[in-house]
């Protein structure tokens, strides 16, 4: 059975986030700030959830809100436990679910497998962080469910009007 208070609570954090990245996407300075200290606010709070409910799924949340805990446990990059933990405990969709194993892989310093993880450089550059095997890369983002690689490239520059590097 869905528990609609826990939902609502994660999908308010979710947009807390989301607000907060935005802003900061426009100004630099106590925004960016507040983007770290929210994060750290909102991994006390996962952690509670997680104490009192164990690891979210969408049964007992949502697919919606499930969605949303996904996006707040991507951006617990200072967590790297947390994020692997709820790799294997939470049923993410598959495409969100490569998106975090990316992640993960990346926050050790390991080649990401789908493809989904940028880095910034300075003066608007960007490049994919590097892929294990970038040869069978849209294979694999086939079967998550995600789009072939050189097309998300292009949406990822079109959104942030970063230049590519290679």
């Amino acid at each position: 059975m869905q528990n609609k208070k826990i939902s609502k609570y994660i999908t308010e954090m979710a947009k807390i986030d989301q607000d907060l990245r935005f802003m900061a996407g426009k100004e630099k300075s106590l925004v960016n700030f507040m983007v770290y200290a929210i994060d750290a606010i909102h991994n006390y709070r996962i952690k509670m959830i997680i104490e009192k409910y164990s690891y979210p799924t969408q049964k007992l949340i949502g697919k919606d809100a499930m969605s949303s805990f996904w996006l707040l446990i991507q951006h617990q990059d200072y967590d790297i436990d947390l994020q692997e933990n709820c790799l294997k405990y939470c049923d993410f969709e598959p495409k969100d679910k490569s998106h975090l194993t990316d992640r993960v892989l990346m926050n050790k310093g390991e080649k990401q497998i789908y493809g989904t993880q940028f880095k910034l450089f300075s003066k608007g550059k960007t490049a994919l962080y590097p892929i294990k095997d970038r040869k069978n890369v849209n294979k694999l983002r086939k079967q998550a469910g995600l789009e072939k690689i050189e097309d998300y490239i292009k949406r990822h520059l079109k959104i942030t009007g970063f230049s590519y590097e290679e």
